[in-house]
């Protein structure tokens, strides 16, 4: 559906108003947005944090930025939900800082527990928004159950993985490829996971600190979308920016290609040109946006790993020469 939708809007556009469209947004401008980008990147981190200091994580701030640089490579790289970052930074947490994978895989799950929550709140609120403002076609309409029942599923598993973690070990346990160690695991994964949401949603202070901050985090990106559309001069006001940014991320998280890619493209142009843009500015839109919110990450992230490696070379030569002096 994504392919074919975005073969569509390839077909469609026209390239030469796209281009034109583009050369609007000046450097500064782009330099403006980014900026919030790396906002927007420090307050997830700043959340990792507070996580893991509430759920009795002895881990420092830059040891936090190191496993989501690293993870946000692998998430790129794989398809949506973010599974292979996630995957990753549990295996960093347990190789270079110690914490096991159940209390590392806790964490990581809580995060997400706690973020998707707030995702779902914004995007039923950006659902209504839409389909009352903007658009009564069926299309639109499917589109939008199909991402809700999804994100709906998942958040469903993770607060079932809570109440009963015992059941989804079970049906794990079926699986015929699943070996024994690994369904202890996640035995051990879960019960761990259960005990640590407990502890944290016990500590109410905590919980509304973290569910305000996932807020916030979230209400950045469409604020970078109306930068973006503010920028290139595109009619649209702020709400109707807010559903189309909130419905495309819930519609790229859909595990179909890398990052979204494609789903998260074709889903934008496709709302934002049944709200009478045309399709030559909402590729433009959606391009400057996806570049901000996703390359630029994954560029930012690449030089971060590139440095620590580089740094981690020049500190072992230098502990090699000490070595041979001595």
């Amino acid at each position: 559906m994504a392919l074919s939708l975005m073969l569509l809007v390839i077909w469609s556009v026209d390239y030469k108003l796209m281009f034109d469209n583009l050369t609007k947004i000046s450097l500064k401008a782009l330099g403006i947005i980014c900026s919030v980008q790396l906002f927007t990147i420090l307050l997830i981190n700043l959340q990792w944090k507070h996580l893991a200091k509430v759920s009795g994580l002895k881990i420092r701030f830059k040891d936090i930025l190191y496993v989501n640089m690293y993870g946000t490579i692998a998430e790129s790289i794989t398809p949506s939900v973010k599974a292979g970052g996630e995957f990753l930074k549990g295996y960093i947490l347990k190789d270079r800082f110690n914490i096991p994978y159940s209390k590392g895989s806790a964490l990581i799950v809580l995060q997400k527990t706690i973020s998707m929550i707030v995702f779902l709140f914004m995007n039923i609120l950006a659902a209504f928004l839409f389909l009352y403002y903007v658009s009564h076609e069926k299309s639109h309409f499917k589109l939008l159950i199909f991402a809700l029942i999804f994100v709906f599923l998942l958040i469903f598993l993770m607060i079932f993985s809570i109440i009963n973690p015992r059941v989804i070990v079970i049906m794990a346990s079926k699986i015929p490829f699943i070996r024994k160690k690994h369904i202890k695991k996640l035995d051990g994964g879960l019960t761990t996971y259960k005990s640590t949401i407990i502890k944290v949603f016990k500590q109410k202070k905590a919980l509304f600190f973290q569910l305000i901050l996932s807020l916030i985090i979230w209400n950045l990106f469409p604020l970078k979308a109306y930068l973006v559309s503010a920028y290139l001069s595109i009619n649209i006001s702020y709400i109707p920016i807010l559903a189309v940014t909130y419905l495309t991320y819930m519609i790229g998280m859909v595990p179909l290609l890398p990052g979204g890619l494609g789903s998260f493209e074709a889903s934008a142009v496709l709302f934002l040109s049944s709200m009478g843009i045309e399709t030559y500015e909402a590729l433009a839109f959606t391009l400057i946006f996806r570049f901000i919110t996703f390359w630029f990450v994954f560029l930012v992230s690449g030089i971060y790993v590139l440095l620590h490696k580089i740094a981690n070379v020049l500190f072992s030569f230098r502990k090699f020469k000490r070595g041979q002096l001595i």
